[in-house]
């Protein structure tokens, strides 16, 4: 089999994966993220080489990746890897898969902290959030991500090791329950606070498609209402910012209301800002000045 064959077996895999778990899957796309992950391919290597025979080893592999779509595996758990601002990053069951509209958080994270300013990431699974912002900002000495679960703090400890060149020793990964308030011991007090944590509302989890449901419920459950972490973050970290600092969150595409009616109560402004796709996303929360 070439390596054109094999794009082409990949396509017409994926396409029946969509058809049996009515999912919408890019299949194109999703051909070129396995060649580009198994086989260490990207597109114009593809077509370069189409006519060249594929590594057999590769092509099973990548084969059995479109073949797991068919059962609704996400594919970031099949291949280990999910592309986020602009690298990969590990990802394995049990993690929350880094998506695309989090990267709005990250530009936010990325364009209000200081010079020399501390950011905290809760609820930091893959710590995919805290690395992007420490690849991009030079100047920011330190972050940490508060974790509370083993396999999402495995991933975290992988990613930290597969950046370290780049980041060096600025990234620390703290276990910790959010609910709990705990936080980075001994450290300066943090210029931002990011988190993308649970906020899916109990009862609705159930009504999403085969491949949300497969990732961890402890990362997509905000409670009876999905505000149960935004609370306990805004009553138990808020204290901790230095002066002129903010909390953002990823929030829910209809979650704004009720993200601003929060803020209010902590006696905060409340800045809404919206992904690429045009939904509310992220809000950034900043305590009013003290008289």
């Amino acid at each position: 089999m070439t390596y054109a064959e094999l794009r082409r077996t990949l396509r017409a895999t994926l396409s029946e994966a969509g058809r049996l778990t009515g999912l919408p899957i890019d299949t194109v796309y999703e051909a070129d993220e396995i060649l580009r992950l198994v086989a260490g391919l990207d597109r114009a290597a593809v077509l370069l080489r189409g006519a060249e025979e594929a590594d057999e080893t590769h092509a099973v592999r990548c084969i059995a990746a479109a073949k797991g779509r068919g059962e609704g595996i996400p594919l970031a758990y099949l291949l280990g890897i999910s592309p986020f601002c602009g690298e990969d990053f590990y990802c394995a069951p049990g993690c929350l898969i880094p998506r695309a509209d989090t990267e709005v958080l990250v530009e936010e994270a990325t364009s209000r902290l200081p010079a020399g300013g501390i950011l905290w990431d809760l609820c930091t699974g893959s710590a995919c959030v805290p690395i992007s912002v420490l690849l991009q900002r030079q100047d920011v000495p330190a972050a940490f991500g508060v974790e509370l679960y083993p396999s999402a703090a495995a991933a975290a400890e992988r990613n930290m090791t597969k950046f370290a060149d780049a980041i060096g020793n600025r990234f620390t990964l703290v276990r910790g329950d959010v609910l709990l308030g705990d936080i980075p011991q001994n450290t300066p007090a943090p210029a931002v606070i990011t988190a993308n944590p649970p906020y899916i509302s109990s009862a609705v989890i159930d009504t999403l498609d085969v491949q949300v449901q497969m990732e961890p419920r402890t990362a997509l459950d905000g409670g009876e209402d999905g505000l149960r972490f935004y609370r306990a973050i805004l009553a138990g970290y808020l204290g901790y910012l230095a002066e002129g600092g903010c909390i953002i969150f990823e929030i829910g595409y209809d979650q704004k209301r009720a993200i601003r009616a929060l803020a209010q109560e902590y006696d905060c402004t409340c800045i809404i800002r919206r992904d690429y796709d045009g939904n509310d996303r992220v809000a950034v929360i900043k305590p009013h000045p003290k008289a």
